[in-house]
C-alpha cells in the first residue's frame, strides 16, 4: 500500500496481516480522490474508522489542512502513528505546524462524534467494518450533531451490498462501486 498522490506520493504505508483490519485498496483510494478534487485542498478532514490512516494520510498529501484520524482499535492507533512516523511526521496525539494539523483520537466512533459538535468539517470520511450497522448509526449522528459544513460532504466506504438509507436531512449524491466495494457520496 502506497500513497498514490501528492506531497507523500509513492511513499509505502503498514498495513497489519490478516482480515483484522480491511485497508482502502490503491485503486479505490484513488477514485475516491479523482472524484472529490479539489475540494479537499486547505479542508478539514475527518477520517471516521480510520484503521491505517491511509485515506487521511492521502488526504494530508493533497493538500487538506486538518486530518482528524479517529478508530477504537489499538492496533489500528499504532498503525496510523506508524505511518506517520515514517513519512516524518511525529504525531503522538496532535501535531500543528503551519503548513497542517494532524489529530489522532482512540475511543468509540459514535461517542467521539459527538464530543465534536460545535466542530465541523469539510469532509468526512466512514469506513466501518463492513456488513455492520456502524455506518448507519454515525451516519445519523452526524447529522444530528452537525459537525459537517453546509457546503461538506461525506463519503461512506461500504460493502457493495449495503444499501444506505441516509435521513431526509442529507442527499445520496452518487454511489460508485470498485468490486465488493463501494462508495456512497453524501451532501446536504
Amino acid at each position: 500500500m502506497r500513497v498514490i498522490s501528492g506531497s507523500f506520493k509513492g511513499r509505502k504505508l503498514a498495513s497489519p496481516k490478516g482480515l483484522h483490519i480491511r485497508p482502502t485498496p490503491d485503486k479505490v483510494r484513488g477514485a475516491l480522490f479523482n472524484i472529490i478534487g479539489w475540494a479537499i485542498e486547505d479542508s478539514l478532514f475527518l477520517d471516521l474508522f480510520a484503521g491505517t490512516g491511509a485515506i487521511g494520510i492521502e488526504a494530508l498529501s493533497r493538500g487538506t489542512y486538518e486530518v482528524v484520524f479517529v478508530d477504537n482499535d489499538n492496533i489500528a492507533i499504532k498503525i496510523i502513528k506508524k505511518n506517520l512516523e515514517d513519512l516524518g511526521l511525529h504525531c503522538n496525539h496532535e501535531l500543528q505546524t503551519p503548513d497542517y494539523r494532524l489529530k489522532i483520537i482512540r475511543g468509540d466512533v459514535i461517542e467521539i462524534i459527538r464530543k465534536f459538535k460545535p466542530r465541523q468539517f469539510d469532509l468526512i470520511f466512514l469506513d466501518p467494518p463492513y456488513k455492520s450497522d456502524l455506518g448507519e448509526k454515525a451516519l445519523m449522528e452526524i447529522l444530528r450533531y452537525n459537525i459537517l459544513k453546509e457546503s461538506g460532504e461525506i463519503i461512506w466506504e461500504h460493502y457493495y451490498k449495503t444499501k444506505p438509507t441516509g435521513d431526509t436531512a442529507i442527499k445520496l449524491k452518487r454511489t460508485v462501486r470498485y468490486g465488493d466495494t463501494a462508495l456512497s457520496f453524501f451532501c446536504y
